[in-house]
């Protein structure tokens, strides 16, 4: 099983009792990039994904594809959850990777979806700002 295979059954299995797993497929300064914030080593990963599932009911990543291009690799995956803000909560995302230098761990990890329109557009108020603004921008 590759390293990219590892990292993408860890977060197709993630759950608030298997965050730890997270530790044994990232190097322990991983950089974690999202929309939302950019963080620093196993502990902030942890937290993090804890807090989201804090957040978030039946919080769930569906891993749909996967490829590796040399030093990178890169997961689709389509993310489910119920968010207290916005209701039922579903997007498809993209996640860049890369490796450590034996290439046995995951040492950092960018998160590509469109928090626009798929999060802050859906909040009451700001989301008629947000929609007004982009279809000013369209036209």
């Amino acid at each position: 099983m590759t390293t990219l295979q590892n990292y993408a059954d860890v977060y197709a299995r993630l759950t608030p009792g298997t965050l730890n797993a997270l530790r044994d497929v990232t190097t322990p300064d991983i950089c974690f990039t999202d929309p939302f914030t950019t963080l620093k080593g196993h502990d902030a990963l942890c937290a993090y994904m804890g807090k989201m599932f804090e957040d978030a009911q039946n919080a769930q990543f569906a891993i749909s594809h996967q490829m590796i291009c040399q030093d990178m690799g890169f997961l689709r995956w389509h993310f489910s959850a119920k968010v207290t803000v916005i209701g039922q909560w579903e997007f498809t995302g993209m996640s860049e990777v890369t490796f450590n230098a034996d290439g046995t761990l995951i040492a950092s990890h960018t998160d590509h979806w469109d928090s626009g329109s798929k999060f802050y557009a859906r909040i009451p108020v700001l989301g008629w700002i947000i929609r007004r603004l982009a279809k000013k921008v369209a036209h």
